[in-house]
């Protein structure tokens, strides 16, 4: 498996710039083309989208068209104002670009409830690999891994399969992600640094993908409450948002809108 993942052409789909730090390792072996779906610049409006360009460039991977297109508020007022059309179009054009570049693995964010842009990466995902498999007849390998938590969480999960570092581009990755990390400063340096001292520096010598289980996933949050809306809730009380996105009043629709079953 590890070698039809790195082997095979492939498509990279990130929600936002900084997520290739996870499979940093497996981009440099594998190139794949790279769709980040926003610029990153979150509320303080500063686009972090060249930094993953030049990460992307150095390890001889391919910026797709589809790169830093959306920033996140456009992601957010979609969101809030329920705008279907607008993540049709993006399920759309991620499915043209797999099907003319006759993609034959796909890898991208997984379902967490940490962020709604992660989780909606995902559910774009499904509905464009879900279109090309329709319209060409054949299975297209859909693998996901973590943002948050261990780069191993699912390690025991069906159709999981480590790319494992050898020890110079192990090296390379750590200095690329403090690099990286450094530049962005704020959260993400808090990040990565919160992520070593808790799973200690050999987490970064392997990187799990899994075999997609979105639909599993996302059914919990009907039930229990996602982290993002907790958080959404303190940013809009530190005045960076007006509202904050809730799953079953604004996620739930929009999956729904995407063609997801979650019954």
């Amino acid at each position: 498996m590890r070698q039809k993942l790195t082997d095979s052409k492939c498509a990279l789909i990130l929600g936002h710039p900084g997520h290739e730090l996870r499979v940093l390792g497996w981009m440099k072996a594998a190139k794949p083309w790279v769709i980040v779906l926003t610029d990153g610049s979150g509320h303080t409006s500063e686009p972090r989208v060249g930094l993953t360009r030049n990460l992307i460039d150095e390890a001889g991977a391919l910026p797709a068209e589809i790169f830093g297109t959306c920033t996140d508020e456009q992601i957010y007022k979609a969101i809030l104002a329920q705008d279907f059309t607008f993540f049709r179009q993006i399920r759309n054009d991620i499915a043209a670009f797999l099907a003319a570049k006759e993609i034959e693995v796909v890898v991208g964010d997984a379902i967490e409830g940490y962020n709604p842009s992660h989780d909606l990466c995902r559910c774009l995902i499904e509905g464009a690999v879900a279109e090309v498999q329709q319209s060409t007849g054949t299975t297209l390998p859909n693998y996901e891994f973590p943002l948050v938590g261990h780069p191993a969480a699912w390690s025991d999960q069906p159709g999981s399969a480590c790319y494992r570092l050898n020890d110079a581009d192990e090296q390379w990755k750590r200095e690329r992600i403090f690099e990286y990390a450094r530049t962005v400063g704020g959260t993400l340096l808090t990040e990565v640094e919160a992520f070593l001292e808790e799973f200690g520096p050999n987490a970064l010598a392997e990187e799990w993908l899994t075999a997609s289980q979105s639909a599993a996933s996302l059914a919990q949050y009907k039930q229990t409450q996602p982290y993002y809306e907790k958080h959404g809730q303190k940013q809009v009380e530190a005045g960076y948002y007006q509202q904050a996105i809730l799953f079953n009043e604004h996620i739930l629709p929009v999956i729904t809108a995407l063609g997801m079953d979650l019954a």
